[in-house]
């Protein structure tokens, strides 16, 4: 086998872990025993004990994976003002209607107490990812700017957890224009 074929199937082998340990987690929660992840993926516990070291490893990496921090890097570079907003929300509307990743953000919302790690990922996005896109919507990180996009994410993160009777882009597009008026 060729080196880059090498390469190419570990890859593909830790996606698959991954991708079992996500289905478990949100099914189950974060302490499913790793025999469920195993016997998702079709692999040996050594093979996910090769790829993660331990269990706290792969829960970390799924509990980041399940975070918006991608969303809103992403969106950084979306222009400005009301393009960065709406860039953030239909990221965020999107990435949660999977049921999986809903469950472990919800999930991984109640680690962070737990795990240094993702207690420091929150702080990022809470502190100063929240900071630069209030920068690049409103041209401040004064405090009162600074909350409105942390009111912006907390009305993202209510009609995840309890899906109003409004459309996501009426929702949408209501939110940011209350963000966005002074």
């Amino acid at each position: 086998m060729r080196p880059g074929a090498r390469i190419r199937n570990k890859e593909l082998m830790r996606e698959r872990i991954l991708q079992a340990a996500m289905e478990v987690f949100a099914e189950e929660g974060f302490d499913a025993p790793v025999d469920h992840i195993c016997e998702r993926a079709g692999v040996s516990k050594g093979i996910v004990f090769w790829h993660f070291n331990n269990k706290d490893r792969l829960i970390l990496e799924i509990a980041k994976r399940s975070l918006p921090h991608d969303i809103v890097a992403n969106c950084l570079s979306e222009g400005n003002g009301e393009e960065i907003l709406r860039c953030i929300g239909s990221g965020y509307l999107e990435k949660y209607r999977d049921p999986t990743m809903k469950m472990l953000f919800l999930r991984t919302i109640s680690l962070m107490g737990n795990y240094e790690e993702l207690a420091a990922s929150s702080r990022e996005l809470c502190g100063p990812l929240v900071a630069e896109v209030s920068k690049r919507v409103f041209n401040s990180d004064s405090a009162e700017d600074v909350v409105r996009v942390r009111a912006f994410m907390g009305g993202l993160l209510c009609y995840v957890i309890n899906l109003p009777g409004v459309d996501k882009k009426t929702y949408l597009e209501a939110l940011i224009k209350i963000t966005i008026n002074r």
